[in-house]
């Protein structure tokens, strides 16, 4: 079973332990989401009146739960910068069996869902005929499957730009949860739970030793966020300096990595390509660069003029 992990600012380190042995994961219902059109992706609206009305009303009856956001990897950039103050937060791992038994521990298992969300810009078609039957039948069985459709495409259904979050939702019955205030809802999970932690690449020393403290306290695997120059996708070092890749949705060891870097390798190496450069390799990377040479006698921007008067030409003639 793949494992979730939930991005968070460095302002929430000092607000994450609920006790001693337990985090608090925030809940929301969806109408306090960032995205304007949860709860839309349902039916096309367009519609006449009376349909739109029976709609509203099934809409009226489908039980509002409180939700929360996981995605299924921790090094996605997007989610780094939205939701981990711009890399200077962190990232906690959590083993999706486990906390799936410790929702059942608490009785809470049955009345729990934790889902893939689905990407796309239409309303599923499906729905449409399970709406027109309940609309023009109005038996019982057909407002049940209606209600069932619905609430899965609002609560798991989002549009393509958003992609990119590879979400995994939890929802969960409010009951479950723990309420400091009015507008605070919080899980307390089990440090048990969790399987590592990373901080961002930009996160500071201070982060960095709470996040250490907890990884110690949880018995769960510490990283540090890179970033590479070989690839765009960021890699993860450990605490004594041993490189990971997110792999096949498991943090992963590589097998080589540059002595000097710590950059993973896919060559038989001891250090990478950009720490290998040597004065010779800097010195021949500027004896072939024939830009230099029309420099050095000063025609080097009447050259570049003439070239952009050729180009555009060509550009417009096409």
């Amino acid at each position: 079973m793949a494992n979730l992990y939930k991005f968070m600012g460095a302002d929430i380190v000092d607000k994450l332990m609920m006790d001693e042995k337990h985090i608090g994961i925030k809940f929301s219902h969806l109408h306090e989401y960032n995205d304007p059109y949860e709860f839309f992706l349902t039916i096309d609206f367009n519609r006449g009146s009376d349909e739109l009305a029976f709609y509203n009303e099934m809409i009226g009856m489908i039980t509002r739960q409180p939700a929360t956001c996981f995605t299924k990897s921790p090094v996605i950039s997007p989610m780094w910068a939205h939701y981990a103050g711009n890399s200077s937060g962190f990232v906690i791992e959590i083993n999706e069996g486990k906390f799936r038994n410790y929702l059942e521990e608490i009785g809470f298992g049955g009345h729990c869902a934790i889902e893939d969300v689905e990407y796309k810009d239409s309303p599923d078609v499906g729905i449409e005929d399970v709406l027109a039957r309940a609309f023009h039948i109005c038996k019982p069985r057909y407002i049940y499957w209606l209600n069932g459709c619905i609430r899965n495409a609002a609560y798991l259904t989002k549009q393509t730009c958003w992609s990119y979050e590879q979400e995994r939702r939890v929802i969960i019955d409010e009951k479950a949860l723990t309420k400091p205030n009015d507008w605070l809802m919080l899980l307390p999970v089990p440090i048990s739970c969790i399987t590592g932690i990373i901080v961002g690449h930009k996160s500071n020393d201070s982060l960095k030793q709470k996040i250490q403290d907890l990884a110690k306290k949880a018995k769960c695997r510490y990283f540090e966020m890179v970033i590479g120059k070989t690839s765009t996708t960021p890699f993860l070092l450990s605490k004594n300096l041993k490189s990971h890749r997110f792999v096949d949705g498991k943090i992963e060891a590589v097998s080589r990595q540059c002595k000097k870097c710590y950059e993973p390798l896919d060559f038989d190496s001891n250090i990478c390509g950009w720490c290998g450069i040597t004065e010779q390799d800097v010195e021949m990377a500027a004896h072939r660069n024939s830009f230099r040479m029309i420099a050095s006698y000063g025609g080097l921007e009447k050259y570049i003029s003439a070239m952009n008067a050729i180009t555009d030409g060509y550009h417009g003639h096409k």
